[in-house]
């Protein structure tokens, strides 16, 4: 298999639900997945093992250039560990080490967005440009950010957390981490019922419990709360401008199941950036949600852009 399609690399994208485990040529295409719910009733080292598990039974002897792994922060990726990851009931979730030790392989460990935009570089829409940010809409709101040949990763590998820019002081929402004010605690998929039902009370229009696509719909089509689209899109176009006048950059690739299934949502937030800002291309990701484990494999592959 391996002749005449270059190297070959396993790849993990852990979530709090599921965990992903891939093969992953050279060239990002992903010859051989499984996905297994993550591990979380047993002890924190159930996690790199069933990793390692899966990754052998589904290479089946091929050889393997290393593992590339990508999860939820906050990491500590210099130590190869989850360091109390919000969607895993684990204070701390070694990674690397037992990995290292149950493949004998070269292991590398990355922030799933910090992998996503390299998997973007490599792969998908950010090919030929040199100065990215990837922005994640789902659940919450994740970034990842390269820039002259690199992905900046920071301290411990952290740098890019977007979603905690603060854009609003209006209505002052509390955002998942414990602060307030946040992009995230707005416009991502956990964050959209509470500033719906807050937008509700200020307008005094009645509001169901509601989950975010059928808000998304609710808002598109009846033109009493049709402001709140206005609103969001504020919102949505403070953060975008707070990310180009940060990074500066040449593009901005946008996933996640929000932005995703909601496309005219990028449109109505780049009518709300500064207009001050040089715009740059903003498309949304081709990967189909692979950007995150296309990437982990790429960070074996290009260890020199880590």
């Amino acid at each position: 298999m391996q002749s005449g399609e270059g190297k070959i690399a396993g790849a993990a994208d852990v979530g709090g639900t599921n965990t992903r485990v891939g093969l992953v040529r050279e060239d990002g295409k992903i010859i051989r997945i499984e996905k297994f719910p993550t591990p979380v009733q047993g002890k924190p080292e159930d996690i790199p093992l069933a990793i390692a598990s899966t990754l052998l039974e589904i290479a089946d002897g091929i050889p393997l250039a290393g593992l590339g792994v990508a999860a939820a922060g906050p990491i500590n990726a210099r130590e190869g560990y989850l360091d109390h990851p919000p969607n895993i009931p684990f204070n701390i979730v070694p990674i690397t080490a037992p990995l290292k030790e149950a493949i004998r392989l070269p292991v590398t460990f990355r922030n799933d967005c910090r992998a996503a935009v390299l998997g973007e570089i490599c792969a998908g829409g950010a090919r030929g440009y040199d100065n990215v940010v990837y922005i994640t809409i789902s659940t919450g709101i994740g970034g990842g950010v390269f820039t002259n040949g690199r992905v900046i990763t920071g301290r411990g590998g952290n740098a890019g957390e977007i979603g905690h820019f603060p854009v609003d002081t209006t209505y002052n929402l509390p955002c998942t981490c414990g602060l307030y004010g946040h992009w995230e605690g707005y416009a991502s998929g956990r964050g959209i019922p509470i500033f719906f039902r807050e937008w509700c009370t200020v307008h005094d229009l009645p509001c169901a419990e509601m989950t975010t696509p059928g808000i998304l719909r609710l808002t598109a089509e009846d033109i009493r709360y049709s402001g709140f689209r206005d609103a969001l899109a504020k919102v949505n176009g403070r953060g975008l401008s707070t990310v180009i006048a940060a990074y500066d950059p040449e593009c901005i690739i946008l996933d996640g199941t929000v932005i995703q299934s909601n496309p005219d949502l990028l449109d109505q937030a780049l009518m709300c950036t500064d207009r001050y800002l040089d715009l740059p291309v903003c498309l949304l990701s081709p990967l189909n949600g692979d950007a995150p484990l296309i990437g982990a494999a790429m960070t074996v592959f290009h260890p020199e852009m880590i």
